[in-house]
């Protein structure tokens, strides 16, 4: 009876506080931010067991409070029973259902604001209402949305977030110890997963340390195509799958990655009138970043693998008439050993794919990323091309069209110490420039232009082959590289004369096998 009472007089002491404790801690929170507000729909106190819900909080930015930029189901704060048991005073937060709105707006204050994030008071508004060291933090059911004109018909969005951090009230530790356990799991972009588990060190100056092992699962990339635009980088489709270790301290920050896979891409680089002094800012942003990146002491990037497969990457040039695209479909690309710090050994690539949908193509080589100069060799195989497919470059270029053609290409290229040596070998078989149904109706001179040209290309042909071919020899420095005409010409007039010039390398050197498709990550099929 008497225990009945109590909890009846809990119950209506609880609801007299509600009030009270609503105006305390909506006032005692915005006390402690900068920049921010915070509203409170609801104080749900539970006097019999030590612990208070804050319900429906939003956090608002002053100066852009549309959207708010967070929106919490619920803060729910409670003292650890097995502590108390054990004459120790520990809580936790639960927060559920948080739904974080960020906007490009928002962004923009904070960067140009001389307020750092660590100084906005978001921990101290936390303590203020909850004097009590948290031994856990608990998120359920969270997400963040980035909110921007671009993405309003697919959101860049991370659903159904769950993460749990135990052992927050740690003591300061010693450099390179993480005491505290964290785990994460969420939705990204609707169908991919994110996961990350490790530890952290929530006291760490001037801003927290982490470290744990990151794993991305089947990420639409789709989604990000409208941030890629504004570097002239136009997606369609693809996912992106990776696992890797990383660690974030303010003394230096670490991301080794064993493998990425980027499967059913396609991506092209669109180049116009109108982005060329956008295009010459990025080039300079790209080439600062590259300086401060290479061998930078604190800072250490590494992927073991990258593989990209049943890919496409592509050149739109819409800064001429007519406008052209050139590309290569059917991609399989592997790299190996790619890092930002000086490393012994190389890093190797080896790629397959048919170039404008035709021309069967074999890239292998290997280069070190941080050598000053560059240290790289490359190794170029196209066969067989079909020339119609380049009439819209030809056009623009060489004020001509084909009508039919096979082109194909054999280059070796090394670069060392300031030098590059190498060839170029190119073959066009079977070439016809002029066609009467093609041609018909082009003015005279034009006409007359590509009945010269067809002659000079069977005057240079060979019988036997069936193929113009020269070979352009390129040696010197890599600033200025030289060729000779002369042998370019003598080698024309004499594959068309004498000796054929055949197909493959001057060398014969044995090619990589193509690369296949990673076992440990598998492609996605959509």
């Amino acid at each position: 009876m008497l225990a009945g009472v109590l909890l009846v007089a809990l119950v209506f002491v609880d609801a007299l506080l509600a009030g009270p404790m609503r105006a305390w801690a909506e006032r005692t929170m915005n006390a402690n931010l900068n920049g921010y507000t915070v509203r409170i729909a609801k104080v749900r106190p539970h006097l019999w067991r030590l612990a208070f819900d804050l319900d429906n909080l939003v956090l608002v930015q002053n100066t852009h409070p549309e959207p708010p930029v967070a929106d919490f189901g619920a803060l729910e704060f409670s003292l650890v029973w097995s502590e108390l048991l054990r004459f120790k005073v520990a809580g936790t937060l639960t927060i559920q259902r948080p739904a974080l709105h960020i906007n490009l707006d928002q962004i923009e204050e904070e960067a140009q604001s001389h307020v750092s994030l660590k100084d906005r008071g978001w921990q101290k508004a936390v303590e203020s209402i909850f004097p009590i060291k948290l031994d856990q933090v608990k998120v359920v059911d969270g997400s963040l949305l980035y909110l921007s004109s671009g993405t309003a018909t697919k959101p860049l969005r991370l659903t159904k977030v769950s993460m749990l951090a135990k052992n927050v009230r740690n003591i300061a530790a010693a450099k390179g110890t993480y005491p505290s356990p964290v785990s994460l799991d969420g939705v990204l972009f609707e169908t991919g997963t994110i996961s990350f588990k490790g530890a952290a060190d929530f006291l760490r100056e001037p801003y927290v340390g982490a470290r744990g092992d990151l794993r991305l699962d089947k990420i639409p990339l789709d989604r990000l195509n409208p941030l890629a635009q504004e570097y002239q980088l136009k997606t369609t489709g693809g996912f992106l799958s990776l696992h890797g270790a990383l660690e974030y301290t303010p003394e230096a920050q670490m991301a080794h990655l064993e493998e990425v896979l980027l499967d059913q891409l396609k991506v092209d680089y669109v180049t116009s009138k109108a982005t060329k002094a956008v295009e010459r800012i990025h080039g300079k942003q790209a080439i600062k970043l590259a300086k401060q990146v290479r061998n930078a002491p604190q800072l250490l990037l590494k992927v073991d693998t990258l593989n990209l497969t049943h890919s496409q990457l592509g050149f739109v040039n819409e800064g001429v008439s007519p406008s052209y695209r050139l590309f290569m479909a059917d991609m399989n690309l592997t790299l190996k050993n790619l890092s930002n710090q000086r490393e012994p050994g190389k890093t190797e690539f080896r790629a397959q794919g048919t170039f404008m949908g035709s021309g069967t193509t074999v890239l292998s080589g290997a280069f070190r990323s941080t050598a000053t100069p560059a240290d790289a060799t490359v190794q170029l195989k196209l066969d067989d091309a079909r020339l119609v497919d380049l009439n819209g470059m030809l056009r623009t270029h060489a004020d001509v069209d084909v009508a039919a053609g096979l082109f194909s290409v054999y280059t070796e290229m090394t670069v060392k110490n300031g030098r590059v040596e190498g060839y170029i070998k190119p073959l066009i078989k079977n070439l016809r420039i002029y066609d009467r149904q093609k041609d018909q109706g082009k003015p005279f001179g034009k006409r007359v232009k590509m009945h010269v040209l067809q002659f000079f290309a069977g005057l240079f042909k060979n019988h036997d082959s069936k193929a113009v071919a020269t070979v352009i020899r390129i040696s010197g420095s890599t600033h200025d590289p030289q060729t000779s005409e002369w042998e370019i010409i003598r080698k024309l007039i004499g594959n068309g004369l004498s000796r054929a010039i055949l197909p493959g390398f001057l060398t014969g050197p044995k090619l990589p096998e193509p690369p296949k498709p990673p076992e440990s990550l598998k492609p996605v099929r959509r």
